[in-house]
C-alpha cells in the first residue's frame, strides 16, 4: 500500500520530469535552436523522450492506483494523449535530420547516406518500437471491439513494446552524447555528467514503478 503522505514512485517520478525537461532545454541551448534544420532533430527528440515520456509514464502509473473507473481512464486518456505528441515529435526530429542530410548532400552534388552510424540506427530502432507500440494501443483502444472505445485494456506486448521503445531512446541519447558531438559540445567534463544524468532519469521512471 502506498503511503498517502509520502508517495515515493511520486517523487521519483516528478524528479524524472523535471530533469528530463531541464535536459533538452540544455540540448535545444546546445544546437542553437531553432537556428538550423538541424537543430530541430536534438530538440524535437530530447523534448519528447527526455520530458514528456516520463509525464506519459507518470500518468499511467497513477492510473493503475484509481479505484473509479471514470479517473482511471482519464489517467490513461492523458498518457495517450501526451504519447501521441511524443510520437508527432519523434517524426518531426526524424524528418529534420534526414531532410538535412539531403540538403547537405545535394549541396555538394552527393547521395546522401543515412542510417550509417550507431547513434542512427539505435534511434531508429526506438522509433519503430515506439510505432509499434503506438499502434498497438490504437487497435486495441478504437478497433479491436467493434464500435466501441475502450481504454481499460491491458496488454503485455504493448508495455514491453514501450519500455524497450524507452529504454533504446536512452542508449540513442548516450551514443551522441559520448560520440564526436558529445566531445566537440560538451567537453570531457560534460559528457560523464550529462550521461550519468540520462540514465538516472530513465532508473528513475522505472524505480517509480516500483513504488506504484
Amino acid at each position: 500500500m502506498v503511503c498517502p503522505i509520502f508517495d515515493m514512485g511520486g517523487v521519483m517520478a516528478n524528479i524524472a520530469i523535471s530533469g528530463g525537461t531541464a535536459l533538452s532545454l540544455f540540448f535545444a541551448y546546445k544546437v542553437k535552436f531553432p537556428s538550423t534544420l538541424f537543430s530541430y532533430h536534438p530538440t524535437l527528440l530530447g523534448f519528447g523522450w527526455l520530458a514528456l515520456t516520463p509525464f506519459a509514464i507518470k500518468y499511467l502509473k497513477e492510473s493503475k492506483k484509481e479505484t473509479k473507473k471514470e479517473a482511471k481512464i482519464d489517467k490513461v486518456q492523458k498518457h495517450g494523449y501526451i504519447n501521441t505528441v511524443v510520437i508527432a515529435s519523434t517524426i518531426g526530429g526524424l524528418f529534420a535530420i534526414w531532410r538535412n542530410k539531403e540538403l547537405m548532400a545535394a549541396s555538394k552534388k552527393q547521395v546522401a547516406k543515412h542510417l550509417v552510424s550507431l547513434h542512427a540506427k539505435v534511434g531508429a530502432a526506438a522509433a519503430a518500437l515506439a510505432l509499434l507500440a503506438f499502434s498497438t494501443s490504437l487497435y486495441k483502444t478504437y478497433i479491436r471491439k467493434v464500435g466501441t472505445t475502450d481504454y481499460t485494456w491491458k496488454d503485455k506486448l504493448h508495455r514491453w513494446l514501450g519500455i524497450l521503445s524507452y529504454l533504446t531512446s536512452g542508449l540513442a541519447i548516450l551514443l551522441i552524447v559520448n560520440g564526436p558531438w558529445g566531445k566537440f559540445n560538451l567537453g570531457r567534463v560534460g559528457m560523464p555528467i550529462v550521461s550519468t544524468l540520462i540514465v538516472s532519469i530513465q532508473s528513475l521512471v522505472f524505480g517509480a514503478f516500483l513504488f506504484a
